[in-house]
């Protein structure tokens, strides 16, 4: 915990200004609500004694008390807006940060951790740590500082053993919660793994539903879901269990606390009865440093939230990227547009295992590739083919061999180099809630209206460029989605180097929300485009026109060939055709 402050407060440096305004504007504000309650109890006890008298003190008071409310409202708002203007500033800046740290692990960082779960860390976890910003820093001083003036003041307007009853009140009032925060931080870190877990569940159910739904698995998924609401649900319950009985003890103090201020009192009040007002003062400091004190409270609830999120922030941006960036990378042959012979892609001997597992994913695997070829990868669940489309958009490297793109191994040329020469189709693509155009640019920033028109009647769209998509392109079906991604995955192509002749596409299911007659007629567009195509498909049809057809079982190519060939042979790709129910 103490780790993750002290970051947190390097992290903060640059807001200094602003925090620092928010902490003084707390400690005079809370100055001033202290005021609030001593001041009208002095004055009963001045009034009480004989002290003072007349309508002239009990209007001066009355002034003073309208003045400090008037100045501490003001300070109030002081302190929120600076407070909050620091920690809005902050969390923007701790996005930046985190993105800065992403890149570098990304594509593979969402295989890993998920990509719910990065959006829970960098949405959900930053707007919890607003909390240390905007509610911790301020507050804890001012925890600190105004007791410690309280008791000061009891002592010089009351005497030593008020004083040190009241210094025994505040520092129960800071022990209860303390003794709590170690059962706090323990349920904040449960509750916050239950939360990303369910989160990440939930996401991966939706991106799954039909797969779910095929395997008959839904009471399955929503049983454990119910689960997990469940152990949230009682963990919340202990945590609200714990602070209801905090704030009941510290109820109990104030009471209790004024009552034994007082009865401090009594000693000098049997010698000088003039000590009244000094003691009425005294005992009202109690609950005129309340706010103070409940902030420790709060934190006791909250801080482990925040402090949680923060661990969570740091340990995602730590992660070590997956493959490594060359420092000077090798530039493509520039001969390989002249070189018909040097294939679009080389897998020479791939191996690859996930990090944790003992079995390879990839075994020995080598396809060779040549420019504008479409080549069909097929398998059942589990065969390796999606990893292969990993690695050849290089999420990751091969343990052993080598991948080749444009004549070039992949760790020589750089992920970047990588991305514009590999240019990936998914199953489910990342739509924005904007336009179609928009959406669109995302691949080619720098396309016109006719270019982007082109690709929607490649790809039998007809939508307006300015037609809002919805969340997630809602507003659309599942088969003019996948169009639109494919639509942008054909402009992110046509801008690599050598244009459509130097891409390789990779298509991963991304034509299966398609009918058979358009899912031929995309597959028919791409084959005229002069792209080299490799497409990972689930229904095999799709794969009847690719040149060649690599079918994979355990990591494996234990069958290759063109369609007519695989169809006539007894193998694996026949079996395949017959538990689809094809052929």
């Amino acid at each position: 915990m103490t780790g993750n402050v002290r970051w947190l407060l390097r992290f903060a440096r640059p807001a200094t200004k602003r925090l620092r305004a928010s902490v003084i504007a707390r400690l005079v504000g809370q100055s001033l609500g202290a005021v609030q309650l001593a001041l009208p109890a002095w004055a009963v006890g001045m009034l009480a004694t004989g002290a003072a008298s007349g309508a002239g003190f009990v209007m001066l008071v009355a002034v003073l008390f309208v003045l400090a409310t008037a100045i501490k409202a003001g300070l109030r708002y002081v302190e929120q807006l600076f407070g909050h203007l620091a920690a809005f500033s902050l969390m923007g800046e701790m996005r930046v940060w985190m993105i800065d740290r992403l890149i570098p692990q990304a594509p593979a960082v969402t295989d890993g951790a998920g990509a719910a779960r990065i959006q829970s860390t960098a949405v959900r976890d930053v707007d919890r740590v607003e909390v240390f910003f905007a509610h911790t820093i301020a507050p804890a001083i001012s925890a600190v500082v105004i007791p410690l003036g309280a008791v000061l003041t009891a002592w010089l307007a009351a005497g030593w053993l008020p004083a040190v009853v009241l210094a025994g009140v505040m520092l129960v009032g800071v022990i209860v919660p303390v003794l709590g925060a170690r059962s706090s931080r323990a349920a904040a870190r449960t509750v916050a793994e239950l939360r990303v877990n369910t989160t990440q569940y939930v996401a991966d159910s939706v991106r799954l539903r039909e797969e779910i739904m095929a395997a008959e698995g839904v009471p399955h998924r929503l049983a454990t879901a119910r689960e997990a609401d469940e152990n949230l649900a009682a963990t919340l319950r202990r945590q609200g269990t714990r602070a209801g009985t905090r704030s009941a003890l510290n109820t109990a103090r104030l009471w209790g606390g004024t009552l034994l201020v007082l009865l401090a009192s009594i000693p000098n009040l049997m010698f000088d009865g003039v000590s009244l007002p000094g003691a009425l003062l005294a005992a009202s400091l109690v609950a005129g440093t309340a706010a103070a004190l409940d902030t420790v409270e709060r934190l006791a609830g909250s801080l482990p939230v925040g402090l949680e999120a923060t661990r969570r922030i740091r340990e995602l941006a730590a992660g070590e990227p997956v493959v490594s960036e060359p420092e000077h990378p090798t530039e493509p042959d520039p001969l390989f547009a002249a070189r018909a012979s040097t294939p679009a892609i080389e897998v020479d001997k791939a191996g690859f295992t996930y990090p944790g597992r003992a079995e390879p994913v990839i075994d020995g695997v080598s396809i060779r590739v040549g420019r504008g070829e479409m080549i069909g990868i097929a398998g059942a669940s589990g065969s390796g083919k999606s990893t292969l489309a990993r690695l050849l958009q290089r999420h990751f490297d091969v343990a052993e061999g080598e991948i080749r793109v444009a004549g070039s191994a992949l760790p020589v040329l750089g992920s970047a180099e990588v991305a514009r020469r590999v240019v990936v189709a998914d199953q489910e693509p990342f739509l924005l809630d904007a336009t179609v155009a928009e959406n669109l640019r995302l691949g080619a920033p720098d396309a016109d209206a006719e270019e982007l028109q082109l690709v929607l009647d490649l790809f039998m769209l007809d939508l307006d460029l300015d037609t809002p998509i919805g969340r997630r392109g809602d507003r659309l079906s599942g088969g003019q989605r996948q169009r639109l991604a494919l639509a942008r995955t054909l402009l992110r192509a046509r801008r690599a180097p050598g244009a459509l002749a130097g891409a390789v596409l990779v298509l991963d299911e991304s034509t299966s929300h398609q009918d058979p007659i358009t899912q031929a007629r995309l597959v028919g567009t791409l084959r005229t485009l002069g792209a080299t195509t490799v497409v990972i498909a689930h229904r095999l049809e799709t794969l009847r026109d690719a040149d060649r057809i690599h079918v994979m079982e355990r990591g494996r190519i234990v069958e290759s060939g063109a369609w007519h060939e695989l169809v006539a042979r007894d193998g694996a790709f026949r079996r395949l055709l017959q538990s689809d129910g094809e052929g």
